[in-house]
């Protein structure tokens, strides 16, 4: 008898280099969250040669559901990934040592010389080959222009940028395709800005 595979996430969705090998408990988990809300993951990221970082941009971001549905994805597929989030939030006990290990790094803006994207950068020059998440907006507000920092964090570290997004429309988190950055920051915020038109916000009056 062969093998049954999930239709919901899977393992395979990503190259092996970039798993975090969880429990299997933790994994089945994950996947039945996604479908008690028939939800799923579409697409996958292709192996890559090396050892190379990759920033995966997520949107649209306008909800904390966008979240709920993502860390869920990520432990559904077992992707071995970091995000950065508000200091105060791994500050309590329970969420933080959730954060934690979902691979979450505190970034406390309130001191000079710490802003998100020079954290990135010297965390992810330490890291031979990562997935590092990012939301293009940097907000769940509504956001006219979207930020560089994962535009100057891709030419940093010399990694290559992947589109990922929620659908609200059709219950999926599609991991879709690179984006090559033209080298005009306004150009390619613009093209960003765009594509994540396609799909269906949470709250699509803050995007």
């Amino acid at each position: 008898m062969s093998k049954r595979i999930s239709k919901t996430a899977s393992r395979t969705q990503i190259p092996f280099k970039y798993r975090a090998n969880r429990p299997k408990i933790v994994q089945w988990l994950a996947r039945g969250l996604l479908r008690a809300f028939r939800w799923k993951v579409e697409g996958l990221i292709p192996p890559v040669q090396g050892n190379e970082n990759l920033i995966v941009i997520a949107g649209p971001h306008t909800s904390n559901w966008d979240g709920v549905f993502a860390f869920a994805a990520i432990i559904g597929i077992d992707a071995k990934i970091s995000f950065f989030g508000k200091y105060t939030l791994f500050t309590t006990p329970i969420l933080g040592r959730f954060l934690k290990y979902m691979g979450g790094i505190p970034v406390d803006r309130s001191k000079p010389g710490l802003g998100l994207t020079e954290i990135a950068i010297k965390n992810m020059s330490k890291l031979n080959g990562s997935l590092i998440a990012m939301s293009p907006e940097g907000t769940r507000a509504k956001t006219e222009k979207f930020k560089t920092g994962f535009l100057r964090i891709a030419e940093a570290v010399e990694g290559k940028i992947f589109l990922a997004s929620f659908d609200f429309g059709n219950k999926r988190i599609l991991l879709d395709k690179f984006f090559n950055p033209s080298g005009d920051n306004d150009l390619d915020l613009a093209f960003a800005k765009e594509y994540f038109t396609q799909f269906q916000a949470k709250r699509p009056e803050n995007y």
